[in-house]
């Protein structure tokens, strides 16, 4: 939500979190004020196309938030359209772990036994220098609550139609711009490639190190980490590497973890992954009250449409539109049971009828009486492979005598 949302609704909690945003930010050295006006002063060009600060409050729902005890998170961000067009997608596009490559990485750790760690690295983008001359617009009450933490801005302070306006440049990769995940990406894995490990070349997101004869594996979704090594000093040494460079950060240690919303447990040589808190929280968000159960999430008329059934109004459309793509994170995660029934009600989200809102609400009961399923995955053993076959089917020039086309085979080793 806006700070302006988030402070109507939970007052100086929201206000408390902002300003430490803002303390961050001026810890980081993110940013240095430039003038506005005068020889000294930005082009015009510069104002036109300066990007707007902007300011949300979020709830962490997944580490226990609660409207009585809210945990909540400040997160200022630099309004990257006007940066549309600029760059060519190769210079801003960076890649973050695959799903899959996270959950084998998950069972090879259950399997084997390793000792696991999750860990955040605080303030992640901002640990990366900006290239690029960015001006940034700081707009309205903000102003003054920067000037009250570093009062060497207020020179650079100046009103615009009757509001306080602060022009800076941006020295750090603030979240928002269009280059700041490539140019944090470039800095975590150059890191991780010095302490040596050598990255996947098949996810470029997960990195691996032989240290004590035995594989730490490091995976990461942007600030979010997870590693794992057989033994746990090993673990705790590469943790102090990683703060030794970014400085210190949020660690888990055990057999359970939050990561990227799913609560991951190891058991018994599997892994079991829920989202509790998520189904929950898209049970209450929708508008209508969930006050029954349901023993599937469709029934046979899913895939119906018809064309007498009455459009959603504005709002209901919007609370469509939000509680399907929360089920859709979590369909993709844990509850794969839910997959069919949200994949299409994805596509109904332009244009929602009376009829897809029972649709949803069936899938929202379902939930409700299953809320306590989970998903568990693992394996047998580890194996390295050696070989590989491929099997394809069609075709081809030389053989359209045959009657349904033919098979063909590829071999190869790879290298133990």
């Amino acid at each position: 939500m806006s700070a302006k949302q988030g402070i109507k609704k939970y007052d100086k909690e929201a206000e408390l979190k902002l300003i430490a945003e803002f303390a961050q930010l001026l810890g980081f050295q993110v940013f240095h004020g430039v003038k506005a006006d005068g020889p000294d002063g930005i082009s015009f060009e510069e104002k036109r196309g300066a990007g707007d600060m902007i300011n949300f409050i979020e709830e962490k729902i997944n580490r226990g938030h609660t409207d009585e005890n809210p945990v909540l998170r400040a997160r200022s961000v630099f309004n990257g359209r006007v940066q549309r067009g600029i760059y060519t997608k190769d210079k801003t596009a960076s890649p973050t772990v695959d799903q899959d490559s996270l959950f084998i990485t998950c069972i090879v750790g259950a399997i084997e036994g390793r000792f696991k760690a999750t860990s955040n690295v605080r303030g992640a983008y901002l640990n990366a220098k900006m290239k690029d001359r960015v001006i940034m617009r700081i707009l309205g009450p903000e102003v003054d609550i920067f000037c009250d933490l570093d009062p060497s801005l207020r020179e650079f302070v100046t009103v615009v139609e009757g509001k306080k306006v602060l022009y800076v440049q941006l020295d750090r990769a603030l979240y928002g711009c269009v280059k700041s995940s490539m140019l944090w990406y470039e800095l975590y894995s150059e890191t991780l490639m010095d302490m040596g490990f050598k990255l996947n070349p098949y996810d470029l997101c997960v990195a691996n190190c032989d240290i004590d004869g035995m594989q730490c594996t490091i995976c990461w979704y942007v600030d979010d980490n997870k590693i794992s090594h057989m033994k746990l000093e090993v673990v705790k040494d590469i943790i102090g590497k990683i703060e030794a460079k970014f400085g210190k950060m949020t660690n888990k240690f055990g057999k359970e973890h939050e990561f990227l919303g799913m609560k991951i447990t190891y058991k018994d040589g599997k892994v079991e992954i829920s989202m509790k808190k998520h189904i929950q929280k898209a049970i209450d968000m929708f508008m209508d009250g969930i006050n029954r159960e349901a023993t599937s999430p469709a029934k046979a008329y899913l895939f119906d449409v018809r064309e007498a059934a009455k459009d959603l109004n504005e709002e209901r459309a919007d609370n469509f539109h939000s509680v399907t793509a929360s089920l859709l994170y979590v369909s993709r995660r844990c509850r794969l049971d839910i997959q069919t029934a949200i994949g299409y009600l994805c596509t109904r989200v332009g244009f929602p009828d009376e009829d897809d809102w029972v649709k949803l609400k069936r899938v929202l009961q379902y939930l409700k009486g299953s809320i306590d399923l989970t998903r568990i995955i693992g394996g047998d053993n580890i194996r390295r492979m050696q070989a590989w076959v491929d099997v394809s089917y069609g075709i081809h020039d030389d053989c359209k005598s045959h009657t349904g086309g033919c098979i063909s085979f590829g071999w190869g080793v790879i290298s133990t």
